[in-house]
Order: structure tokens, then sequence, then C-alpha cells
């Protein structure tokens, strides 16, 4: 059973990454939006995020990204944030996910990113950078 749900887990990765994109809308409660090559869209569950994306929530607004390695990551009402850069490869021994909050609330369950390369992981924010080392953690920033 073990090896079976394994093979599940790597299935379900192999597929996330035969794309470029850095994951993917699970949850949305209320409006979102994603400013990519300087259109604006509306999000809706199962929309993929890419790197250099910059996404939106709206007042009373609620959105989860599950990433490639499986970060979750929640962002609240009125949230502005940045996705500057992600990339997992792990074959290939590259990790890399650098992201901004610039307003609003964020929560974060880590991957296996931070787990194969506890470097690899952080969050900017106006007055801070955080490295992410493999945990759970909220940061608000006004």
């Amino acid at each position: 059973m073990k090896f079976f749900t394994i093979n599940i887990l790597i299935g379900f990765i192999s597929l996330l990454l035969a794309s470029d994109s850095s994951g993917f809308i699970k949850k949305l409660n209320g409006d979102a939006s994603v400013l990519r090559d300087n259109k604006v869209i509306e999000l809706k569950v199962g929309d993929k995020v890419f790197a250099r994306d910059v996404i939106k929530t709206k007042t009373k607004s609620s959105i989860g990204i599950i990433f490639n390695d499986n970060t979750l990551i929640s962002l609240g009402s009125s949230t502005h944030f940045v996705i500057d850069k992600y990339v997992f490869k792990p074959a290939q021994n590259e990790q890399s996910f650098v992201s901004t909050l610039i307003k609003g609330t964020l929560s974060c369950i880590t991957g296996l990113m931070s787990k194969l390369n506890p470097e690899a992981m952080k969050i900017k924010a106006k007055t801070a950078s955080i490295g992410i080392r493999g945990t759970h953690f909220a940061i608000s920033v006004d």
C-alpha cells in the first residue's frame, strides 16, 4: 500500500511538472485576479499560476494555491502577492521559490522544496525577508 501511495504521489508531481506552470488554484472564495503578460485575468479554481504572476484578492475574498512541490499558500482578503521565481526540478537538483507579499495576509504550509533545499524558499515583504526552513507560518503586511 505504501508503494502504491508513493507511486501515485510521484505521478501527480510528474503531471504538474510536465507544464511550465508553478502550481494551480485549489480553492477560491470571492474574487481574485492575476496580472500576467500585462493582462488582468479573473481567476477560477483549477487555473494554473506561473512565475512572475501578480495575484490580487479582492475584499472579503481568499484563495488557496498548491505549488508543484505541494507547498500550500493561502492568501486572505485584499492581498497583493507576487511569484517572483519558481523552479522545482528535483532531478536536476534545482529548487527556488522567491515571492513577495506586497500587502495583505498569507499563510503557508511548506512542501518538498524546503525539505530538499532549506535555502530555496524565501518570502519578501516591505520590511523583511523570510527564509523558510520547512514549517507552517502566517504573515501580514499593511
